[in-house]
């Protein structure tokens, strides 16, 4: 039967119907579909209309909207738990944070071995759990009670080696799962932050799991000595979600999606900022130890002639180091360091030198990156580019600050550091970093962003 219509015109050719207006084409892409709004009066006119109207019958507004039926990228307009799951990508993004546990219990156990073969009375004290809140850079809250009172000490283990493992069981998990489901800069800071939030989740219930206590009593000196120990959970669950986040982002967001939204484009170019900073100063550090480590006895960490533990300190050691090349305070072992102090103090010529060379090379660093964020963006965009990243530079920065912050009660000595009989505190400050972070990099890459030598 043929379908020719009034005026002549066959229907069966037709993409909308000539009475209301609706699609009569079938879309290719199941992933994109044609919904109606909600409501029954036009939000332009506020015209009465009906359910099978596609259009304001006198205005003329259209009354359907596109959206996309894919789970990985659909909208969340009412916040329901259902529909902030579905933004996050779940279960995809939990399956990829729970195998990363999954693969550092299993290194946790290959590491409880060789921790209880060289101190085998803790054998029945530790266990995996512990080994991977560790390597997550807990921090461990310590209480001993005995006939006399109790008292309690904040372990922080800042130790940023130990973020390799982390960072490997992620890769591995993202890439298996993650990384091919990503398509956009939408589904990077999706999926990034999905994983990033089910880490951290996971993190924080097994602190919850973690809290441990035993007891001495071998001899009436020990007689009632109890001790207890747990890792904090909602630092977990903040470092967890961190972690989570920053690990899945670097791996899958690719500078093509840079076009696409400014903002999370200049928030990998703020990581890659710390990531470049980093390394480069780390392998100063390296190549000036082979050379002449006394700079290392001169900032007060001892027995820096060994090498068993060197590239732990230096890592840790290079963290810090960028940091006052950004201005910032920083305490390391014994060594109060500032711009302020470094030439009253006692410090070598060699560690002064080398101080003032990351001050130099942080600058670099970020007039060139500054440069590139000119040639991209232009100067339409006035000075918003540098703002951004100004400012995600200096939330990074914070990041790093909690990330790398050491506090050990006295005869802790896990960096066998020289003042072993006191308590011990490295790190910079939080709030500092920030403020100070986010002026200096302000002002240098606005340098860079004026001066833009790829032009």
């Amino acid at each position: 039967m043929d379908n020719t219509g009034f005026n002549n015109i066959n229907e069966e050719y037709e993409n909308y119907s000539r009475t209301n207006g609706n699609i009569r084409s079938s879309l290719l892409n199941r992933n994109i579909k044609i919904k109606k709004l909600s409501g029954d009066t036009c939000p332009k006119c506020n015209n009465k209309i009906s359910k099978v109207d596609s259009y304001c019958r006198l205005c003329g507004y259209n009354l359907q909207e596109v959206y996309v039926n894919n789970s990985s990228f659909s909208k969340v307009s009412n916040w329901s738990f259902r529909e902030v799951l579905t933004y996050l990508n779940m279960p995809k993004t939990f399956t990829t944070g729970l195998v990363s546990v999954l693969f550092l219990f299993l290194i946790s156990l290959l590491l409880k071995v060789v921790v209880v073969n060289y101190i085998p009375d803790i054998a029945d004290i530790l266990n995996p759990i512990h080994i991977i809140l560790g390597l997550n850079l807990g921090s461990l809250n310590i209480y001993s009670s005995t006939m006399m009172g109790w008292g309690g000490v904040e372990v922080k283990l800042g130790i940023i080696a130990l973020y390799i493992l982390p960072l490997v069981a992620l890769t591995i998990s993202n890439l298996i799962f993650i990384k091919k489901y990503t398509k956009d800069s939408d589904s990077a800071f999706r999926n990034s932050l999905g994983v990033g939030v089910s880490y951290g989740v996971i993190l924080f219930t097994l602190a919850l799991l973690s809290k441990t206590r035993f007891s001495y009593s071998y001899n009436m000196s020990q007689y009632g000595y109890i001790v207890q120990f747990n890792f904090a959970a909602f630092s977990m669950l903040l470092k967890g979600i961190l972690i989570g986040f920053l690990s899945t982002y670097m791996l899958i967001y690719k500078s093509e999606y840079e076009d696409e939204n400014m903002y999370l484009g200049i928030l990998k170019r703020a990581i890659n900022i710390i990531i470049i900073g980093y390394i480069t100063t780390l392998i100063i550090l390296a190549i000036l130890t082979f050379a002449d480590k006394s700079y290392l006895y001169n900032l007060g960490i001892s027995s820096y002639t060994e090498n068993s533990n060197l590239w732990i300190k230096l890592s840790q050691l290079a963290a810090y180091m960028w940091a006052f090349g950004n201005f910032i305070p920083v305490n390391i072992a014994s060594k109060d360091l500032s711009l302020a102090n470094i030439f009253n103090s006692n410090l070598y010529l060699t560690t002064i030198l080398l101080l003032v060379a990351m001050i130099f090379l942080s600058a670099l660093v970020i007039i060139v990156c500054a440069c590139k964020l000119e040639a991209k963006y232009g100067r339409s965009k006035g000075l918003k580019p540098v703002i951004l990243l100004s400012s995600f530079y200096a939330i990074l920065m914070g990041i790093l600050s909690i990330f790398t912050s050491v506090s050990l009660g006295g005869g802790l000595d896990i960096l066998s550091l020289s003042n072993y009989s006191t308590s011990l505190t490295m790190g910079f400050s939080l709030l500092s970093s920030i403020v100070i972070s986010f002026i200096y990099c302000f002002l240098v890459s606005l340098l860079g962003y004026k001066l833009n030598i790829f032009n």
